[in-house]
């Protein structure tokens, strides 16, 4: 192993280490709320454990086809995985993972009705035979397969790597899935280029208009086959590279390499370890393994490490609370647990207006949305649709001399100026997102905050009131639990659920874990707008737009009229037009309709917050009557208890302290 792979094996190995000692920690504090009878945050922290378990890197590549993206990544991965694909492949993907043997699992697609097929096993030599498009099978929407799962004992796999092979993205059905099912969740992107045909206009239509508006700056470009440039030429290459791709990456030069993927795959199936980092590969693995294992692994580890560092806020005001509702006589205990029975109502009553106020706040966005998406609809149709076309020169244009069919002819046309205004749509669509739907969207999320934090702050004093009262009500109570630190933790629960089920495992959970509350929220607002925006175009295809514009039916009008191709240009923009104006309202209302059902979520996760709250108190008080009944011996023991539990909780503390700092200061 070279110096430059000890190193890389070695930042996977340092991670690997340190989210072993999250683990511990966390299956430490589980076992200490298990004894506290905190069944809302043993349930919450077991789903942390899970995940943090299961969790992995998942690194995506995307490129156009005969990029040589295949022998890229089996180069990364040290064997010949995926086949080099000689024809056009199905928009299947292939994701590889650590498996102890070598299979292959077939997933199917969604037939319509809800329903999908199990997956299969299939042999790992078949692959080919079921994400190529076949020669008797000419659309790319006929396949009936999803992904296939690639299971192999590779090192780069066990070291929590995941492989997510994309084919190529020059159909759009492609670069459709891939934006909806992936990147929104990937760590880091790959894109794979060739230097023969470097930085196309549709790789970086691709890279601006699907990437970067999707708040991907991280990205990795990987500028294959420079091996093939004449010496004399690789310097003009890089810094063609350089001007195109430089600022489309935050890495900027560092996030430009240039390789030979087929040099590092034979070298590294012949052992040949000079021919291997002569490649370039060795290097850009070593700058991967540090992006992924520092910049996201630290998220993967602060994230639920805040998580954790939240349920130990909760036990330390637990621990006084039952250690003073043990020492009260049950029958006074009792009779305040009956008391206390309309003051809980009274809080579900207020949950109830709370998640009810959210909602309306929420539907009140809608109409806002609606009417931006028509502006920019009328925008489109009124004037920039036609500006577009007016200077486009059809590539591919009928001659009438030319052997080629005529209506073949006027199909391709008819295609390439269709893909063209999808084209412009796709950019205009994410200038928008960017422009007018994030902030705007930005600035409804922070008036909704700053209401619901007031609303979250009463909603807390009222929680805690109640918990006083059930212990005793006195002023020496309330300075033992320290009310300002239980109310703030309850809105930091609050707001950091709400942002979680938009944003998932985002920095804003790792600044929560290291500078708090309201840091936490400076940074999660505009993280929420972007994934509200980001979702619903995720899932937008231009072509909805134009659902009755069929090829051959253009086609036929125009061969008819004996068409120009300037008149058949026309007659395409024309129809894009006119499906445009009619199903423009419906499709505004479909986008507003998305992102109400984005924002929705901030509601669903307030609601659960407030709903663990008022259960959490029900959960303690019915847990020490349980224990009181069983004699005062029993109480003592579990007054010693609180002790012990006490020490132990102060040691995980500590410790995770330790482990959020060696993993912030990175």
């Amino acid at each position: 192993m070279t110096l430059t792979q000890t190193a890389t094996q070695h930042q996977y190995e340092l991670f690997q280490k340190r989210r072993g000692i999250l683990l511990s920690l966390i299956q430490r504090q589980l076992t200490l709320l298990r004894s506290l009878e905190m069944k809302v945050q043993e349930a919450t922290l077991e789903k942390v454990e899970k995940r943090v378990h299961t969790e992995t890197f998942k690194v995506l590549i995307l490129g156009e086809f005969k990029r040589g993206k295949s022998t890229f990544i089996n180069a990364m991965l040290g064997d010949e995985v995926l086949p080099a694909y000689a024809r056009p492949c199905t928009a299947i993907i292939n994701e590889v993972k650590w498996g102890d043997s070598k299979r292959a699992l077939l997933h199917f697609s969604n037939v319509g009705n809800g329903t999908v097929k199990p997956p299969k096993e299939i042999p790992i030599e078949q692959i080919e035979e079921y994400v190529v498009i076949q020669d008797n099978v000419s659309e790319i929407h006929e396949n009936s397969y999803d992904k296939v799962e690639l299971f192999w004992p590779l090192q780069l796999c066990q070291n929590g790597v995941e492989i997510i092979d994309s084919p190529g993205l020059n159909e759009h059905d492609i670069r459709q899935k891939v934006t909806m099912d992936y990147l929104s969740s990937v760590d880091a992107i790959l894109f794979v280029m060739s230097c023969e045909v470097l930085a196309s206009q549709s790789e970086i239509s691709f890279i601006d208009n699907n990437l970067r508006s999707m708040g991907h700056e991280d990205i990795f470009f990987i500028c294959n086959r420079i091996n093939q440039i004449r010496s004399k030429e690789r310097d003009s290459i890089k810094a063609h590279a350089y001007s195109k791709l430089e600022q489309r990456t935050s890495r900027q030069r560092e996030g430009i390499f240039f390789i030979d993927a087929l040099g590092a795959l034979e070298g590294r199936l012949d052992g040949d370890e000079n021919r291997v980092y002569q490649s370039g590969v060795p290097q850009l693995e070593e700058e991967i393994a540090k992006f992924l294992t520092i910049q996201k692994g630290r998220i993967k580890i602060l994230q639920p490490a805040r998580e954790l560092k939240g349920t130990i806020h909760q036990a330390r005001q637990i621990i006084p609370e039952r250690q003073q509702l043990l020492q009260i006589d049950l029958k006074t205990l009792e009779q305040r647990y009956e008391d206390a029975q309309e003051p809980l109502k009274a809080l579900e009553a207020e949950r109830y207006q709370i998640v009810a106020r959210v909602s309306n706040f929420i539907a009140d966005t809608k109409p806002f949305v609606q009417q931006k998406a028509m502006i920019l609809y009328r925008d489109l149709i009124d004037k920039k649709i036609e500006e577009w076309m007016k200077d486009y020169e059809i590539k591919e244009p009928v001659q009438f001399f030319k052997m080629e069919w005529m209506p073949a002819q006027v199909e391709k046309v008819v295609e390439e100026v269709k893909n063209y205004l999808a084209e412009r749509l796709e950019k205009e669509f994410s200038s928008w997102q960017s422009v007018e739907l994030q902030p705007f969207v930005a600035s409804r999320l922070e008036s909704l905050m700053t209401e619901l934090d007031e609303k979250a702050k009463l909603f807390a004093g009222q929680a805690q009131d109640l918990r006083f009262e059930l212990v005793s009500g006195n002023f020496e109570s309330k300075q033992s639990i320290n009310y300002k630190e239980a109310q703030v933790s309850l809105r930091e629960r609050i707001f950091a659920a709400a942002g979680g089920f938009l944003i998932g495992d985002l920095a804003s959970g790792a600044i929560g874990a290291v500078f708090g509350f309201q840091e936490m929220l400076k940074s999660l607002i505009p993280q929420m707008a972007i994934m509200v925006g980001t979702v619903i175009f995720a899932g937008f295809n231009p072509f909805i737009l134009i659902p009755a514009m069929t090829i051959g039916g253009i086609a036929q009008g125009v061969l008819k009229m004996h068409s120009t191709n300037d008149k058949i240009k026309q007659g395409v923009t024309q129809e894009f037009i006119n499906q445009l104006r009619t199903n423009s309202y419906q499709i505004s209302e479909q986008l507003s309709d998305s992102v109400i059902k984005q924002m929705s979520k901030i509601k669903d996760a307030v609601d659960q917050e407030l709903g663990k709250e008022i259960q959490s108190i029900r959960d303690q008080i019915s847990s020490i009557l349980v224990e009181k009944q069983k004699g005062q011996a029993n109480v003592d023991q579990k007054l010693t208890e609180l002790a012990v539990i006490r020490q132990n909780l102060d040691a995980v503390d500590s410790e995770l302290d330790e482990l959020i700092t060696q993993v912030a200061v990175l």
